[in-house]
């Protein structure tokens, strides 16, 4: 496994740009550190070692994952989101939501919030369906921001496959709240899906318009 890092750090490594990763650091308020690498040339980099990991075992494939997890320079957490995104559907068991939970509330920005939970977290429900309101009971319980907005973006890109009645319930559920991110992710998943079912969405946000935040309004109404 440190063998294993150690290439992907070298690889990684070889291409830091530091005026780079200074403008990144700014970007995301000095929370994250960054080799620096632009998004062309870390994806680039990226889909090799992605593509021969994925034939890895779990036994190696997971531990990685939490390594990469840990590192302090964000280029290696979308490593570890694109890894497993690429063996979530082969390698997910029922235990995975313990991992989920783990890396939503480690080194939480919307960036990687924002791939965890329309991917990763959609992936482990659609395996698991009997997990759902459970889990997305105790998300909405914890009053961790970003635990309660994967329980409202796992729904985001379902279209047709949406739990509209659930959906709505976990909306209301998160309305009144006074965050930033949460009232983002309602105006925007009511947007979302507004593109399929317009004339229920518009209802809704017509007649919610006094509970809901001008944020979740504004944003839902986009596309109306």
């Amino acid at each position: 496994m440190d063998v294993l890092f150690t290439e992907i750090y070298a690889t990684f490594k070889r291409e830091e740009n530091e005026e780079v990763a200074k403008g990144m650091k700014t970007y995301m308020r000095g929370q994250f550190d960054y080799l620096g690498l632009k998004s062309p040339i870390r994806k680039a980099l990226s889909k090799p070692i992605v593509a021969e990991l994925a034939k890895e075992p779990k036994t190696i494939v997971y531990p990685l994952i939490k390594n990469l997890w840990n590192r302090p320079e964000r280029e290696f957490h979308y490593l570890a989101l694109d890894l497993y995104f690429k063996v979530a559907k082969k390698m997910m068991e029922e235990e995975d939501h313990v991992l989920l939970e783990w890396m939503i509330c480690q080194h939480s920005w919307w960036d990687t919030i924002d791939f965890i939970a329309p991917k990763l977290v959609r992936i482990y429900f659609d395996k698991f369906p009997h997990q759902r309101n459970k889990i997305v009971d105790n998300w909405i319980k914890s009053e961790n921001v970003w635990l309660q907005r994967s329980s409202l973006l796992f729904q985001l890109k379902q279209k047709d496959e949406v739990d509209y009645p659930f959906m709505i319930s976990t909306i209301e559920r998160l309305t009144g709240s006074k965050e930033f991110f949460i009232n983002k992710a309602i105006g925007w998943l009511l947007r979302e899906h507004s593109k399929r079912i317009p004339l229920e969405i518009k209802a809704y946000i017509d007649s919610h318009q006094n509970q809901l935040s001008t944020l979740s309004v504004r944003e839902g109404l986009k596309y109306c």
